[in-house]
């Protein structure tokens, strides 16, 4: 079962927020007869806050100056601490430093020293190994934290070539379960060890159930599948035709989830947590600020642009130009929309309405068949429109070019006076029916009603003074949706939609429907062998996670979840949402390799790995195989760009064009594309400039001026017969090896 969960926050937050600037305000007692008892508490608080961080951290003597800064969130109050030399001290021969410290009760939540992270062009690998990183960042941790650290697990997540630092993340461990929220990092220099900053994220006085009584993974799998209801659909992705050259669309049966949510590691039921957490006005974060998208909802509040500029320029027009302009002739002109659209029932434009905007596209399907949209925006009249009871200010539509069909349209900015009435939702219903009957009647018969179109007329309450309730609003329009079936599976994002609202107006309809394409045969799996299949191949999180509430109080839940997941539904396959192999990418510092226990180049494929690069990042090295010019070009570029990239068995076919060549890669080869890497003006092509370092290549070879940049630089070492073997294949240690190497140069 895995046991690792992301994230990344806690009430803590803000802290960090304030701390991470580190340039707290200085605190001022002022001129007062009588201190307050209130006041007295807080400078208590303070000093107690202070002694705790002293007993933990040293400052140094030069860092005389002392500031800070208190705040208060969801009940913990805040100490945030800097130290620093006197500004009066600060010259050329004597550099401003500084150390900042916060403190939430007996927790150090942020630290940072006078260390400074940094960043270098010139590679270089760390003089501290691995496991000595690890052992200073734990040691930091528990000097800062003594009370807290039993409860941390470590691991050496980030290393880079280019930075002086190494990170170190840290996960809180509670009854063996991770606590989600709960974790933070420690950056070190990866040369000296010295600390630079440690920020963290802290539930602190939390409580965790007992993880013992948890229900095992068979019975949450159990629960599972009774609370989720997996349900097929086809959905569509396209796909490269390498003998037409164009693109197809390819439709697949998936299976998708209904069930989004954690549950309950005990009871096997949904989980209450965010339930809880709303219904108690509590905070995910502990930090707050509700944000909300406003949107338009009248035509003072809209802008358009204009359309249908005439271009004047001059000049003769190309035989295209005219075939263009000769077919946009034939097609519908703005003053015929606007007659079809008086006509039309549900548009049911008037006199009262100007064209506002309208513009004309065309696309090609996939046997480039060119199809031609009319999209027009008129905007109501409310000097003509005064005398009418009830409108909309704004009507967009957009329809066939070429017959004038109408294929779509929405009305925003209702006006009406009075108290709308209740919608009824069953006339509301049949008028949807009949608009995507009228508009869409050849297709019609492929779609059906969704069940949501005949749930109840919803309706708000408010609280009364008495503790009673009273009724505040009701639902006066809907949406209606029609569903594409084939073969009894629902076709996903194939839909007629209808806007209906109380007044009986049809005031939206859209289609979108799927043509061109061949749907596979619905020979599925069950759900039960779909739920089989995914247990094998998906497990179950186990995890604390919980809320704060405004006084700081934390609930926390002892939780099962799993990752998000699509099904190919014929095979049980996990699946990207179209039902298409997913793209998968393995961080090199994951894999642990079982076949390069005791080889020679051992230590030179760990030290690259934990930098993130890798020949593969498939469980096998394969060292003794040669390797493929795709995979040293790759591997050269990552490391020595800094980009963590890695080729995965699976995906070499994806690698851009000019590194696809699967052809071994011999000496004389890495040597052209390592130096390829330096020479970007092209010297190396310059004839009569260089002289061969070795015995066997003459300098009128066609790539000396490559191998001579490469054995300068100290890339190409000489064999031990003192010649450069050009034509000698390079396995995959080798090549890691020799990276390395040039690497460990660099170091010195």
């Amino acid at each position: 079962m895995k046991k690792t969960v992301a994230g990344t926050a806690a009430f803590v937050m803000a802290a960090m927020l304030a701390a991470a600037a580190c340039m707290p305000l200085t605190v001022y007692a002022g001129n007062t007869a009588s201190v307050s008892s209130a006041a007295k508490a807080d400078e208590t608080a303070m000093k107690d806050a202070l002694a705790k961080v002293k007993s933990r951290v040293v400052i140094p003597d030069e860092l005389s100056e002392f500031e800070y800064t208190t705040s208060m969130s969801f009940g913990k109050k805040i100490f945030s601490f800097t130290w620093h030399t006197p500004s009066d001290d600060v010259s050329s021969d004597n550099e401003y430093k500084e150390m900042c410290v916060s403190i939430v009760g007996g927790v150090i939540v942020y630290y940072r020293g006078s260390g400074s992270i940094s960043y270098s062009s010139q590679l270089r690998l760390a003089k501290l190994s691995e496991k000595q990183l690890l052992d200073k960042a734990k040691a930091y941790m528990k000097q800062l934290n003594p009370d807290i650290y039993p409860a941390l697990r470590f691991e050496l997540n980030d290393l880079s070539l280019t930075a002086n630092n190494a990170t170190v993340s840290f996960q809180r461990y509670e009854n063996g379960a991770p606590v989600k929220e709960n974790e933070g990092t420690v950056r070190i220099d990866k040369d000296t060890g010295e600390l630079i900053s440690c920020s963290l994220d802290w539930w602190e006085d939390a409580s965790f159930t007992d993880a013992k009584k948890a229900l095992s993974e068979q019975e949450i799998e159990a629960a599972y599948k009774s609370l989720c209801k997996l349900t097929p659909y086809y959905r569509f992705s396209s796909v490269y035709n390498e003998e037409t050259k164009k693109y197809d669309k390819i439709a697949r049966i998936v299976y998708v989830p209904d069930m989004t949510s954690e549950i309950d590691a005990f009871t096997g039921e949904k989980s209450a947590i965010w339930d809880d957490m709303q219904k108690a006005e509590g905070s995910r974060y502990g930090y707050g600020g509700d944000g909300y998208f406003a949107t338009a909802d009248s035509a003072e509040e809209e802008a358009y642009y204009d359309g249908g500029a005439e271009n004047s320029a001059t000049g003769a027009f190309t035989e295209q130009e005219m075939k263009k302009i000769e077919q946009d002739n034939n097609l519908i002109s703005t003053d015929k929309a606007f007659e079809i659209l008086k006509k039309d029932p549900y548009a049911a434009l008037n006199d009262n309405y100007t064209l506002k905007s309208y513009n004309i596209y065309s696309v090609k399907d996939e046997k480039n068949n060119e199809s031609f949209t009319l999209s027009l925006t008129y905007n109501i009249d409310k000097e003509k429109a005064k005398s009418a009871d009830k409108y909309y200010s704004i009507i967009s539509v957009t329809m066939d070019a070429e017959t004038g069909e109408i294929t779509g349209f929405s009305k925003r900015g209702y006006n009406s006076e009075g108290q709308r009435p209740r919608l009824d939702v069953k006339a509301a219903a049949a008028s949807a029916k009949a608009a995507a009957n009228a508009y869409s009647k050849d297709i019609i018969s492929q779609y059906k009603a969704d069940e949501h179109n005949s749930d109840p007329i919803e309706v708000w309450y408010e609280e009364t003074e008495n503790g009673g309730k009273k009724e505040s609003g009701y639902e006066t329009d809907r949406l209606f949706r029609f569903n594409r079936y084939v073969n009894g599976i629902q076709v996903d994002g194939d839909m007629i939609s209808a806007g209906v609202n109380s007044d009986g107006i049809v005031y939206s309809y859209s289609v979108n429907h799927t043509e061109n394409v061949s749907f596979p045969k619905a020979d599925i799996l069950s759900t039960d062998e779909a739920f089989e299949k995914l247990y094998k191949q998906r497990e179950f999180d186990l995890y604390y996670d919980g809320w704060v509430e405004q006084n700081g109080t934390v609930h926390t839940y002892l939780i099962y979840n799993i990752d998000s997941f699509c099904l190919n539904a014929k095979t049980g396959a996990l699946c990207s949402w179209d039902g298409s192999k997913p793209y998968t990418r393995t961080d090199p510092r994951e894999v642990r390799y079982t076949d390069i226990k005791g080889i020679p180049q051992e230590e030179a494929i760990l030290t690259l790995q934990k930098y993130g690069a890798a020949v593969t990042t498939e469980k096998k090295f394969d060292p003794t195989a040669v390797i493929t010019e795709a995979e040293f070009s790759n591997l050269l570029y990552t490391v020595l760009n800094g980009y963590e990239v890695a080729v995965d068995a699976e995906d070499e076919e994806n690698i851009n064009d000019d590194k696809k060549d699967k052809a071994e890669t011999t000496r004389e080869e890495a040597a052209v594309m390592f130096a390829k890497m330096y020479d970007r003006e092209g010297i190396a092509k310059l004839k009569g400039i260089f002289k061969t370092p070795f015995s066997d290549v003459k300098s009128t070879d066609e790539n000396v001026g490559y191998i001579a940049i490469a054995y300068a630089k100290g890339f190409i070492p000489k064999t031990a017969d003192g010649k450069f073997g050009g034509d000698k294949s390079i396995t995959r240690a080798e090549a890691t090896q020799m990276i390395y190497d040039y690497l460990v140069l660099l170091s010195k």
